[in-house]
C-alpha cells in the first residue's frame, strides 16, 4: 500500500490575509473555525473514516510561518491568551520571493524570537516590539505587533512537539518536516519532534 502524506494548512494558503487565521491548526478545539476541516485532526478523521490505515498515515509539520499586514487582535473567530509584548519595535520581512511566507530560523535571525533569558532549550520569547499570542482553539503559536501592524502566524517547538504527540498517539507512520531548512542551525523544531516521538 502506498504511503500517504497528509498534509493541513489554515487560512494563510498563498496571498497573506489582513484578517488572518492559524499556521497549521492542530485541532478546532472551539467548534468555531472558518475550516473545521483543515486541522491535523480534521485531515487523520477523514483519512481514517475513509478506511486508510493510520499505520500508513505521515503528518505533515511546517517551519515555516506567514506575515500578514493587520491590527487583528486574535486570529480569525480564535481567543488567546494575555500577550507577553517586548519594548523594540521590529518589521519581518520575507525573503522576497515567497508571498509573505517566512522560516523559523528568519524569524529568530531578524531578532523577533529570541531565546528565553534562561536559554532553555527550545523556548522562544518575543522581541522588537512584537508580542508572543497562543491560539488555544487551534494549538498553534502566533506573534503579534500592534506598532509595524503585523501578524505572524508559524510554528514554535512546542506547537510542533504537540502535533508530533498527536501522531504518535493516533498511530500514524510517523511525520515529514516542509522544508526543514527553515530550522534553526541548533535544530531546535526537529530535537522538539524528536523528544515528541521519543527518538532522543
Amino acid at each position: 500500500m502506498e504511503l500517504l502524506v497528509t498534509s493541513f494548512c489554515g487560512a494563510n494558503i498563498g496571498e497573506a490575509s489582513s484578517n488572518p487565521g492559524p499556521n497549521a491548526p492542530l485541532y478546532d478545539a472551539c467548534g468555531n473555525s472558518t475550516q473545521p476541516n483543515s486541522s491535523a485532526v480534521g485531515a487523520f478523521n477523514a483519512w481514517t473514516k475513509a478506511n486508510f490505515p493510520a499505520s500508513k498515515l505521515v503528518l505533515g509539520l511546517p517551519s515555516y510561518g506567514y506575515i500578514s499586514s493587520s491590527t487583528m487582535q486574535h486570529l480569525r473567530a480564535r481567543s488567546s491568551k494575555k500577550p507577553e509584548i517586548s519594548s523594540a519595535l521590529k518589521v519581518v520581512s520575507d525573503d522576497g520571493d515567497s508571498e509573505g511566507q517566512v522560516q523559523f530560523r528568519e524569524l529568530v535571525q531578524q531578532g523577533v524570537l529570541v531565546q528565553t533569558i534562561d536559554h532553555v532549550e527550545g523556548v522562544y520569547t518575543a522581541s522588537g516590539g512584537f508580542e508572543t499570542l497562543w491560539d488555544g482553539c487551534s494549538g498553534t503559536p502566533y506573534l503579534r505587533s500592534p506598532l509595524s501592524r503585523q501578524i505572524i502566524t508559524y510554528d514554535s517547538p512546542l506547537s510542533l512537539a504537540m502535533k508530533a504527540t498527536f501522531a504518535k498517539k493516533v498511530g500514524m507512520l510517523g511525520v515529514n518536516v516542509f522544508d526543514v531548512h527553515g530550522d534553526t542551525d541548533r535544530w531546535d523544531l526537529v530535537d522538539s519532534i524528536r523528544k515528541a516521538l521519543n527518538l532522543n
